[in-house]
């Protein structure tokens, strides 16, 4: 018999045989993220899966099973009272068939989840030993089964019979299991199961064999018992099998005999899990070392720690499980601390925190407040308290000064405000104490002297001309030639226009046309001088001119390799644009897709011409070609805190950003993985607050499929609201995905949602069919396909086609019969008739007087009915629109109203309408007024010559009266009957119909409920303007 063997090419072995300090730099850095919202019970991780649909499995030692959607975690755990709830114990193993079903491995046996209700199926073997019920891991035969690796030995189990058949370790038998401790299974290409044990090594079973071979992953030469413990045994792509133990990873290549297996001295402790992402690299969860990446295009490994100093690292460092979803999202599951999610797309941006580089350097914090590159590539960083060179390639920093380690005369660094690097000078320095210059050879700090006392506070120093500088001070902005020392002042002149619009400067730009572009955070707007002649233009904000500059706090000049000037302010970013003239415009970025009207914290250009720009949000990327920008966050790898003018471009065409929690690394160059869609689910369905997840579902509702997946839904015309949460399923920034949906049949256009409200509530839905259409949207704007989902609303039975048929027949013959017996009866009383017409025509008008009555009035409550509140408005309307004078109209609905009904039974229903239509009628109380009962529980007024807030008083006075009657409602939260009362009023218009007033109304009464019932929302519509036409101007 041959065995697959193991070991790696020569170029794999050297990286990974090699120190850890010889390790290449690291070519992914993550940006992790903890995933809070599955709750304390989550935080000793074991499992994870990805299900077809797109949720997250998560299992845990003794928090049950979470599902998680991105938003929150839906918790299933065991029920001792429900056979099928999940298994109690730790949730080990988690599996997903050919199917698509999802298997468990628990502490009390393997379950399949049931997703039509909800609820497990449990599978135990027949079996005396109770470690056999303890299942840690499940693999496929490569048909329809499962080998299970448990406590008490392997099994296999087959889901179709539903039977098991084990395999135990025999002392007698050379070919049995080494060990009933199984930890691992996995099957490799040709159909043999190759089996993990502690602490016995491992066992293999060839296809259709019998019997096991047992191998030591130690050698007989060299033994070591822990290589022998076995905790993972995975296969990768290549056929290479990945063992990891209790001492270490052993891997060894395809075809080669088992001596020439190799141990990988890159990790030393214990390894819990072995998982191959989408891209074939292999990653390698540990007890003690945290996370580890094998790079298969790189051939190196990369370790992921946490580290206290970075809120975005690994949250600890005993790692239990991995994995990649199908969007790009890393996983990693820990001992201690939960789960934590990274975005793998995120190449070419990594966070540099300084304190983990030299924490001796940076005592105090990781706060960067300006930066300067060199001509070799390297990065001057002022700090809190010292100033440091780093090379950012290496990791290392080259040369640092500490405020407790500078020579006499060094400036004080927690109050450095700028530093600039001058190209083969020294390193200039601004600060509250004026202008330093350090020269780096000699190390030596020496201080300029500035032309007044009151210039010693420096904003900023930047390059002019040659040897050139522009220093921005609290009192002038001043022009420095380096090589001579001179020095000219330019300073606000109250007796010349021309002069500088304020004295103070921090912020300085000359362009390569030689134009000084001068600003200043808080005040005084932007200055520009187009020759050195002390002549200054100023442009200042002005609400009224959208060419204007967004703001007169300016945070930072740049000018692109275009020759483009680009301003950034505390109100946005601007584009210089110039006029026909010459004269310069402002274009501004503040639209929805723009960074919109907040600080820009500093402006970048990349060698490709794009520019990124560093806000108070994050990052963003503008191409100015076509002005669209590319939005990054904490999710994508951006540090928090960015900071005002703090960033550099190195030679080598990086950029560098600085803030309070350190750098952020843009490598332009480097590739971006491809982007992916979204694939957006319904989360929950929701009717009477209660989730349809539960069965039995409740009277008269039927969905077809799980809810999570439903494919149909019917309810009855009895629910007042229905509620469908949604996910878009889409895990690298889920905090920045956003939604679109749409009820047709009852939305008029899309209703847009985002992250923080992923549901769509609809209420009183009227008796129909309908469809939902849903769409989800990605961070960076990527669409996934329309979610479709048919919604029935069942009418009663009295709205039904039969009913109203057969009612309709039954009139039909009533009037007939009555027709013809009243034919009879005149024909036998024709002479008697004759007689008494007058009396009978005086009868028939006082009867048709008491009909017309009764048309109009409602017979349970005494108020107008439906027919008179509609003959009322239109006639109110028609006045109002001719005197043009107010009209106010209110919705009234009683609170919970079926729920009293349930409760109190429906002649208590009748009584309580009763009374609310007594107060309703005490309150609207002028001739003008109507009152009327509009159907069912609601009821309606009529107020006119009332505004809005008018209107809002008399319900608010009818509100309290009915609440202080406290009639008992034991089902509503207030304890007694209340209604929620919706106002709107208008000045007719000419071309506008009542019906706009009753949907404002009726939208006023829906936000009522929403805002929590027994209150008052009121709204006030204005006329619209009228056009005026050509020829009625003319």
């Amino acid at each position: 018999m041959r065995l697959p063997g193991l070991s790696l090419c020569c170029c794999l072995l050297v990286c990974l045989l090699s120190p850890a300090s010889a390790a290449p730099p690291a070519r992914l850095p993550l940006t992790f993220e903890s995933i809070e919202s599955a709750g304390p019970d989550a935080q000793s991780v074991l499992s994870l899966l990805q299900d077809r649909q797109g949720y997250i499995w998560i299992g845990t030692m003794d928090g049950g099973l979470m599902r998680y959607n991105g938003r929150r975690a839906t918790r299933y755990a065991n029920d001792p009272l429900r056979p099928d709830s999940l298994p109690a114990g730790r949730i080990n193993a988690l599996y997903s068939d050919q199917q698509g079903r999802i298997w468990i491995g628990s502490d009390e046996g393997l379950a399949r989840f049931e997703p039509d209700t909800n609820s497990f199926t449990r599978f135990q073997p027949d079996s005396a030993h109770r470690n056999a019920l303890i299942v840690r891991d499940i693999a496929s035969d490569g048909k329809q089964g499962m080998w299970l690796a448990t406590w008490g030995g392997l099994q296999h189990f087959d889901p179709l019979s539903g039977k098991f058949k084990q395999y135990r370790a025999d002392p007698a038998r050379a070919d049995s299991l080494a060990s009933d401790d199984v930890t691992s299974v996995t099957l490799d290409a040709d159909g043999g199961l190759w089996v993990a044990t502690s602490p016995a090594g491992l066992s293999y079973l060839e296809p259709s064999a019998q019997g096991f071979t047992r191998l030591r992953v130690d050698s007989a030469q060299q033994p070591e018992p822990k290589l022998n413990d076995v905790r993972m045994v995975r296969y990768s792509v290549d056929g290479d099998l990945w063992i990891g133990t209790d001492a270490g990873l052993v891997i060894s290549q395809k075809g080669t005999p088992w001596s020439a297996r190799q141990r990988l001295s890159g990790a030393r402790g214990r390894i819990n899990n072995i998982t191959f992402d989408n891209h074939d690299n292999a990653w390698i969860s540990t007890r003690t070392e945290g996370l580890m990446r094998w790079s298969r295009d790189l051939q190196h490994v990369q370790v992921y720690t946490h580290r206290a100093e970075d809120n975005h690292s690994l949250p600890s460092n005993f790692v239990t499980v991995a994995m990649e979803d199908r969007n790009g999202t890393l996983w990693a599951g820990t001992f201690t601390d939960g789960v934590a999610r990274a975005n793998l797309g995120n190449y070419g941006l990594e966070r540099i925190v300084p304190r983990d580089i030299a924490p001796e350097v940076f005592p105090s914090g990781n706060f960067v407040r300006s930066m300067s590159a060199d001509d070799r590539g390297r990065i001057w960083l002022a700090a809190d308290d010292s100033l440091a060179l780093l090379d950012p390639e290496q990791k290392r920093i080259v040369r640092s000064y500490t405020s407790s380690e500078a020579k006499p005369g060094a400036p004080i660094f927690a109050s450095v405000f700028t530093i600039y690097q001058q190209s083969g000078g020294p390193l200039w320095i601004a600060s509250a104490r004026g202008l330093d210059k350090l020269d780096e050879a000699s190390g030596r700090f020496s201080a300029v002297r500035l032309p007044t006392p009151q210039d010693s506070f420096v904003y900023t120093v930047a390059p002019g001309r040659g040897k050139m500088l522009w220093i921005g001070t609290g009192a002038s902005l001043i022009r420095y030639d380096s090589a001579s020392g001179d020095m000219r002042r330019y300073f606000h002149d109250d007796a010349d226009p021309a002069s500088r619009s304020i004295n103070e400067a921090s912020i300085v730009l000359q362009d390569s046309q030689g134009r000084v572009w001068v600003g200043e955070f808080f005040r005084g707007g932007l200055d520009m001088m187009a020759r050195d002649d002390g002549r200054f233009q100023h442009f200042r904000h002005d609400p009224q001119q959208p060419a204007s500059i967004s703001s007169e706090k300016i945070s930072c000049l740049h000018e692109d390799m275009y020759g483009t000037i680009w301003i950034g302010t505390a109100r946005g970013l601007n584009r210089m644009v110039p006029g026909p003239d010459g004269t310069p415009t402002f274009q501004r970025y503040t639209g929805p897709h723009d960074p919109g009207p907040i600080l820009i914290e500093s402006i970048q250009s990349d060698r490709s011409g794009m520019l990124w720009i560093s806000t108070v949000r994050g990052l963003s990327r503008l191409d100015p070609n076509t002005g669209d920008f590319v939005h990054y966050s904490a999710d994508d790898g951006v540090s928090d805190g960015l900071f005002r003018a703090s960033s550099a471009r190195v030679s080598g065409g990086a950029l560098y950003f600085g803030g309070t929690t350190g750098i952020t690394a843009v490598y332009p160059g480097l590739p971006l993985r491809k982007l992916t869609v979204p694939q957006v689910a319904i989360s929950d369905i929701r009717i009477y607050d209660t989730s349809l997840a539960h069965r039995p579902l409740p009277e008269g509702v039927s969905m077809d499929g799980p809810v999570t997946a439903p494919r149909a839904l019917s309810i009855p015309w009895t629910v007042d609201a229905l509620t469908l949460e949604f996910a878009a399923l889409h895990y690298a920034a889920p905090r920045r995905n956003s939604y679109a949906f749409w009820l047709e049949g009852f939305d008029r256009q899309w209703v847009q949602s985002d992250a923080n409200q992923p549901s769509a509530t609809y209420t009183n839905l009227n008796p129909g069919t309908y469809l939902f259409h849903l769409r989800a949207y990605t961070h960076k704007g990527l669409a996934s396909e329309e979610l479709l989902l048919p919604i029935t609303v069942t009418p009663p039975f009295w709205s039904t086609w039969w009913f109203r048929t057969g009612a309709i027949v039954l009139v039909c013959a009533v009037v007939i019969t009555l027709y013809r017996a009243r034919v009879r009866v005149l024909t036998r009383h024709a002479a008697r008739l004759k007689a008494l017409v007058d009396q009978r025509t005086h009868e028939l008008q006082e009867s048709n007087r008491k009909l017309t009555a009764l048309s109009a009035t409602d017979g349970l409550t005494g108020l107008a009915n439906r027919r008179s509140f509609d003959a009322a408005l239109a006639r109110e309307w028609g006045r109002a629109q001719r005197a043009g004078e107010p009209l106010a109209l209110a919705m009234l609905d009683v609170d919970f109203f079926k729920l009293y009904n349930d409760s109190y039974g429906h002649q208590a229903g009748d009584n309580c309408l009763r009374e609310v239509a007594r107060v309703l009628a005490a309150g609207v109380h002028r001739a003008t007024d109507v009152a009327a009962r509009y159907g069912g529980e609601e009821f309606a007024f009529i107020a006119p010559l009332n505004n809005a807030s008018q209107a809002a008083e008399m319900a608010e006075k009818i509100r309290a009266a009915l609440q202080a009657l406290a009639m008992p409602h034991q089902r509503s939260a207030l304890g007694c009957v209340t209604i929620s009362i919706g106002v709107a009023a208008i000045i007719p218009g000419e071309k506008q119909e009542p019906e706009m007033l009753l949907q404002a109304a009726d939208q006023a009464l829906y936000r009522a409920k929403e805002n929590g019932r027994n209150c008052v929302m009121q709204t006030q519509l204005t006329q619209p303007r009228p056009s005026i036409g050509l020829a009625d101007a003319l």
